[in-house]
């Protein structure tokens, strides 16, 4: 992201291809059409497995992005329930991140966005950091079980270059800390923002809806994040609503119009 976004500058904006569909190719095409500049890609797209492509596969998908103008802004990947936690069987898991994180590598993706789950324990968490190291792709956290307390410990683990956070809207109205503090705390390690919104009901309880029209004051995040010297890409997330491809084109709009 260059530029001020409180200047006027929009932020880089792009969709989870999950919003279009499962058929890469047709999602390469509504996401054009809808004015995004970048995907961001699961490591299964209908029955497309990325991790498993070859070299020349990769290549052509690289291909078919570049001449629709859009960016890979990386990878997501969930680590699953039990995620690195000690009772988890952290070998495969951290097996499973690693071959997600070197196709990202392969396919010359800077970054891979992992939903942790619980917090993992400090020797997985070093152990994740060698590997990441060992391809150079960045990993950005987010947990929907855990709070900016806790990812904040997770990323610092071990003073990794390769840690930071990815920012999630929705889990900062249900956190402890306050818009302020969280800013203060993590601003320089977001490395990523997932773009979604909530309405906020009785004991912080959210309920997912269109970007803009939920309890998240996107001004203000913008005004934050550009505070924070923040430069990456803010992802719409809009799969756990029911019109996915209205819900994404509506962000869109709501973010553009956000930046004064």
């Amino acid at each position: 992201m260059s530029g001020e976004m409180s200047g006027g500058i929009l932020p880089r904006i792009a969709v989870v291809a999950a919003a279009f569909g499962s058929d890469f190719r047709s999602v390469v095409k509504l996401a054009q059409a809808a004015g995004f500049a970048g995907l961001q890609l699961e490591a299964h797209i209908g029955s497309l497995d990325l991790t498993s492509l070859s070299q020349s596969a990769r290549k052509e998908l690289r291909s078919i992005l570049r001449d629709a103008n859009l960016e890979i802004v990386g990878l997501s990947h969930d680590v699953g329930n039990k995620g690195l936690a000690p009772e988890a069987d952290i070998d495969a898991a951290l097996d499973r991140i690693e071959k997600v994180i070197s196709t990202a590598a392969a396919m010359q993706c800077p970054l891979v966005c992992l939903e942790i789950g619980p917090m993992p324990a400090d020797e997985a968490l070093v152990e994740l950091g060698r590997r990441a190291d060992r391809h150079g792709v960045m990993l950005a956290f987010r947990s929907e079980l855990a709070g900016f307390e806790s990812l904040q410990h997770a990323a610092k683990i071990g003073d990794c270059p390769w840690f930071g956070i990815d920012l999630d809207p929705v889990g900062m109205l249900k956190d402890d800390w306050t818009i302020s503090e969280i800013f203060s705390r993590i601003g320089p390690i977001i490395r990523h923002v997932r773009g979604r919104d909530a309405i906020v009901g009785s004991e912080k309880r959210t309920k997912p809806t269109v970007i803009g029209s939920g309890s998240v004051d996107w001004p203000e995040m913008l005004a934050n994040l550009d505070a924070a010297g923040f430069q990456g890409w803010i992802t719409i997330d809009p799969v756990d609503l029911a019109n996915r491809v209205g819900a994404a084109r509506a962000g869109l709009g709501a973010i553009r119009s956000a930046v004064t």
